[in-house]
């Protein structure tokens, strides 16, 4: 699904730490596509996310923290026309480990009785990313003296579930 992005990719993300679908969003930056990560603060914060990796490979992060509760979303959209939402964490556990649901839905796939459905599905969820960038916080300098241990490089391999062998 990465792979085909022409323009945009946008992620909102409770937890991140899959190396390969971290390596896809890279890959298809180098490709001039605009890819933008919402996660939420508290989960960002454990040392097993991806965030400053992401970061520091110039992918833009931006951040929600609450007063009570998370940011739980867990969907991906591909030129603001392909979606793909569901209980799918984009972490290593739910790609190797656990049992998942997620759906796909491509707008530009449908056909004449289903677009206005398909489209208006798709452009909630854009309106919902777009409506928590406005109010995500961009990431801190990072500290001299940070505690949290280096993420080291993401592995080469890309999942199954994008666009790899798996």
């Amino acid at each position: 699904m990465t792979q085909a992005a022409a323009k945009e990719i946008s992620v909102a993300a409770y937890a991140f730490s899959s190396k390969y679908l971290g390596n896809a969003l890279v890959n298809a930056m180098k490709r001039g596509v605009k890819v933008r990560l919402i996660l939420d603060k508290d989960i960002a914060g454990k040392s097993y996310s991806l965030d400053e990796w992401l970061i520091e490979n110039g992918i833009d992060v931006r951040f929600i923290k609450l007063k009570s509760g998370c940011m739980h979303h867990k969907f991906l959209i591909v030129d603001r026309a392909r979606l793909m939402t569901g209980s799918y964490n984009f972490t290593n556990d739910s790609e190797f480990h656990n049992h998942e649901a997620t759906i796909f839905i491509d707008a530009t796939a449908a056909t004449t009785t289903t677009v206005p459905v398909t489209a208006a599905l798709v452009n909630d969820f854009i309106a919902e990313f777009d409506r928590l960038w406005s109010i995500a916080s961009t990431p801190s300098p990072k500290a001299a003296d940070s505690h949290r241990r280096r993420v080291q490089p993401a592995h080469r391999r890309i999942p199954r579930l994008f666009g790899g062998k798996g």
